[in-house]
C-alpha cells in the first residue's frame, strides 16, 4: 500500500473513531471531548496495524491544527475587552496555578527516588494546562462569554508564558547548555512583548483597516485571509518561545473586534467540524497501556494525579474569589501540554520510558476528571442562578 493510500486509511479510521467515541460520551451526558480522547487510545492500540507507524506523524500534524484552530475560534468569540476586565483575577489564577503544583510536582518526584533534573521535568508537566480542552469545554456548554471563563482564558494564556519560560530553563539545564539571567529576561521580554505588540499595534490596525480583508476579488476573501492570519501568528508565536495556539487565540481576539467577527466564526466553526476531532484524539494515541499492568505502576500513576489535581485546583480557588470552584477545576486539565513536557523529556533522554508515559496518563487522567466535573459545576451554578432569579422575580 502506497504512503497516501495509509495515511487516507489512517485519516479515516481516525476521524471514524472521534465520530463515535464523542457520540457516545455525548450520550452519556458527558462533554464530547471526553469520548475522543478515549477513541484516542482505541487508535493508539491499532498502530503498526490498521494505523500505520508513518501515518502517525501526519495525524500529529492534524492534531496540532485542530489545537491551532480551537484557540482560533475560542478568541473570535473573546473579545479582548472582556479578558482585559478580569486581568487582575486571571493573573492571580496563572501565578497561584504555577506556584503550587510545581512545588508539589518536585517534591513528589525527589520522594518518589527521582533526581533533580528528572524532577525539574515531573514539575513542568504539573504546572502545565491545556488552554485546549479547557476552551472546548466552556464553548460546549455555551459560556464562553461568562465572566469565570474569561478568567479562564485569560489565565490560560499568562499561565503559558510562565510555563515556557519554566521548560525553557529546565531544558537548558537538561541539556547541560545552562542559562544565563540576561537570557532568561530576553525570553521573557519576547513573551510578553509579542503579546502587548499584538493586542495594541495590532487591535489598532484591524480596527482601522478591517476593510482590507474585503480587498482581493475573491468573495471569501475575509475568510481566506483570516485563515493566513491565524496561521501566521501562530508561526510568530512559536519564534517567540509561546505555543502556537496562544497565536491563532491572539489574532482570534483581534478579529473578534471587527465588523467580520461573526461571519469568519461560522466558517471556522464548519472546519473545526472536522480539524479539531484529530487533536484530542492524537491526545489519547499518546498513552501507552501497557506502562500500567504493575500494581505499584498505578499506585504511583493515582498519587500523581491526584497531586496534579490539587496543586492546579488550589490555584484557581485561592486566586478567584467569584466561582472559585468552577476555575480551580477548569484549570486542572493538563490534556496535550502535559504530553509536550513529558515527550520533550524523553526526546533529551532525561526520563525513562515507564516515567513518560506515568506522565501522559497523569495528563489525560486530570483531563479526564476535570471535563465532566467542570461540566456539573456549572450546571449547577446555572440551575441556582435561574431559582435565584425566579425567587427575585416573585
Amino acid at each position: 500500500m502506497s504512503h497516501s493510500a495509509e495515511a487516507l486509511v489512517s485519516l479515516t479510521i481516525a476521524f471514524g473513531a472521534a465520530l463515535i467515541g464523542g457520540e457516545v460520551s455525548m450520550r452519556l451526558k458527558l462533554p464530547a471531548v471526553v469520548g475522543q480522547i478515549f477513541a484516542g487510545i482505541a487508535v493508539g492500540r491499532l498502530v503498526g496495524g490498521l494505523v500505520s507507524e508513518s501515518s502517525v506523524e501526519f495525524l500529529k500534524l492534524l492534531g496540532e491544527l485542530g489545537a491551532t484552530f480551537l484557540l482560533f475560534l475560542v478568541g473570535l468569540e473573546t473579545p479582548f475587552a472582556q479578558i482585559g476586565k478580569v486581568g487582575k483575577d486571571a493573573f492571580k489564577v496563572a501565578l497561584l496555578g504555577v506556584l503550587i503544583p510545581f512545588i508539589l510536582g518536585y517534591g513528589f518526584s525527589l520522594l518518589w527516588g527521582q533526581g533533580s533534573v528528572q524532577s525539574l521535568f515531573v514539575a513542568s508537566a504539573f504546572i502545565a494546562t491545556s488552554a485546549g480542552i479547557t476552551a472546548k469545554v466552556l464553548q460546549e456548554l455555551g459560556v464562553l462569554n461568562e465572566r469565570f471563563s474569561q478568567v479562564v482564558l485569560g489565565a490560560a494564556v499568562i499561565d503559558d508564558i510562565l510555563a515556557m519560560l519554566v521548560l525553557s530553563v529546565v531544558s537548558a539545564t537538561a541539556s547541560g547548555k545552562g542559562i544565563s539571567a540576561l537570557s532568561l529576561v530576553w525570553l521573557l521580554a519576547q513573551s510578553i512583548g509579542f503579546l502587548i505588540v499584538c493586542l495594541t499595534l495590532g487591535r489598532g490596525f484591524a480596527k482601522k483597516n478591517e476593510r482590507l480583508l474585503d480587498k482581493p476579488k475573491n468573495p471569501l476573501s475575509p475568510w481566506s485571509l483570516s485563515i493566513l492570519l491565524c496561521l501566521t501568528f501562530a508561526a510568530f508565536a512559536t519564534y517567540f518561545g509561546l505555543a502556537a495556539i496562544i497565536g491563532a487565540f491572539v489574532v482570534g481576539m483581534i478579529l473578534a473586534e471587527t465588523e467580520y467577527q461573526h461571519w469568519i466564526q461560522e466558517k471556522v466553526i464548519d472546519l473545526n467540524e472536522f480539524i479539531v476531532p484529530f487533536f484530542f484524539i492524537v491526545t489519547g494515541m499518546s498513552i501507552d497501556l501497557e506502562a500500567f499492568s504493575n500494581p505499584s505502576t498505578i499506585g504511583i500513576l493515582g498519587l500523581m494525579t491526584l497531586l496534579a489535581i490539587v496543586g492546579k485546583f488550589l490555584g484557581g480557588y485561592l486566586g478567584c474569589k467569584e466561582d472559585s470552584s468552577i476555575v480551580g477545576v477548569a484549570m486542572v486539565p493538563r490534556g496535550e501540554v502535559g504530553v509536550i513536557v513529558a515527550s520533550l523529556a524523553q526526546g533529551l533522554g532525561v526520563i525513562t520510558k515507564g516515567v513518560y508515559s506515568l506522565l501522559v496518563g497523569m495528563s489525560i487522567l486530570t483531563t479526564v476528571f476535570a471535563v465532566p466535573i467542570l461540566g456539573i459545576l456549572i450546571k449547577k451554578r446555572d440551575h441556582s442562578k435561574l431559582n435565584s432569579n425566579s425567587v427575585a422575580a416573585d
